[in-house]
């Protein structure tokens, strides 16, 4: 071999020592990743905005997770939504301890959250969360077989997809018992279907999708009235690292600040039910947010559109009706 060649194959080696040892992470799709300690052994595994073609269409955004490291294993808070950013995030933790996997709570049941579940569950992790979220991660996954089977194109971006169910539940609160960390599970409001972990001695909530970051939110079948008074529950405890559902973790200002633009969005929208305005119109008033520049702008027309349809509901059964 050729002194030119030699020199080219130590630099080739070089560049894959550099991408095999870079502290930020690509998966398949290019996504990159980065995973912060925001307390001592308390870690939070942040994934890049990218939409994603493999997976549930409706999640395409990986969520914030992260885990705990304590003397008897480790907990994970939610698993984002594949089993290949589950494995960068099992990578992550095996970079700094060989402790087994205790624990993996979901703090919700949407796909960003929980379709890595089985990567924990194979390896014997106990899987925990709410009885009303099991509940709906078993009817996602019924809903999402039923499709497939007539949806090849959707069959094929669910493929090596297993969806699991937590098998432990709980409906108010739940300490884990692992010593040298206070983990709390705490289920702010049954009817939102969202668990909190929080860590008072750490100072450390995981909030979930009930929190995003400077990312517009899903809806869903959220009550907004209740999601507001969730957050200011949270916003009691004595936390200074909020982990949101989407972006970087955060203080107290920014989720008191999230909390106030779904109180401006409940006002701005239950205004216009009330002035008879059409959907078309409030969607024509209210879009673009121009003093919320977030992520996930195409969520905000589903937001607004959820928004209107649950205030109108609740305008429509409150309206008296009329008597010959």
């Amino acid at each position: 071999m050729s002194t030119s060649d030699h020199v080219r194959a130590r630099g080739i080696a070089l560049a894959l020592a550099a991408c095999l040892t870079a502290p930020r992470a690509a998966g398949a799709a290019g996504r990159l990743y980065q995973v912060r300690e925001v307390k001592p052994r308390v870690f939070v595994w942040i994934p890049d905005d990218v939409l994603e073609s493999e997976g549930d269409p409706q999640y395409p955004r990986a969520g914030t997770a992260g885990f705990i490291i304590t003397p008897q294993g480790v907990v994970v808070v939610d698993t984002t939504n594949s089993p290949l950013h589950a494995r960068e995030l099992l990578y992550e933790i095996r970079q700094r301890t060989d402790q087994p996997i205790r624990y993996v709570i979901d703090t919700g049941a949407s796909g960003d959250e929980v379709l890595g579940n089985e990567v924990f569950s194979d390896l014997q992790a106990t899987l925990v969360s709410t009885s009303a979220i099991q509940a709906e991660i078993r009817d996602r996954a019924q809903a999402l077989a039923e499709r497939a089977v007539v949806d090849h194109k959707f069959e094929r971006r669910l493929r090596g997809i297993h969806i699991t169910a937590p098998s432990q539940t709980f409906d108010h609160e739940l300490p884990l018992p692992l010593a040298g960390k206070e983990i709390r599970l705490i289920a702010l409001d049954s009817g939102l279907r969202a668990a909190s972990v929080y860590l008072p001695a750490a100072k450390v909530a995981f909030l979930g999708d009930l929190f995003q970051n400077q990312y517009f939110p899903r809806l869903e079948s959220r009550d907004l009235s209740r999601w507001i008074e969730a957050l200011r529950q949270a916003e009691a405890w004595e936390a200074e690292v909020y982990v949101p559902g989407h972006g970087e973790p955060a203080g107290k200002k920014e989720v008191e600040q999230f909390r106030a633009f779904l109180e401006w969005l409940t006002k701005e929208v239950r205004t216009r039910v009330a002035e008879g305005k059409s959907l078309a119109q409030v969607k024509a008033e209210l879009l673009p947010f121009k003093d919320y520049p977030w992520h996930a702008p195409e969520q905000a027309v589903e937001l607004v559109e959820g928004a209107y349809q649950q205030f109108d509901r609740v305008s429509r059964k409150n309206k008296p009706t009329s008597s010959n």
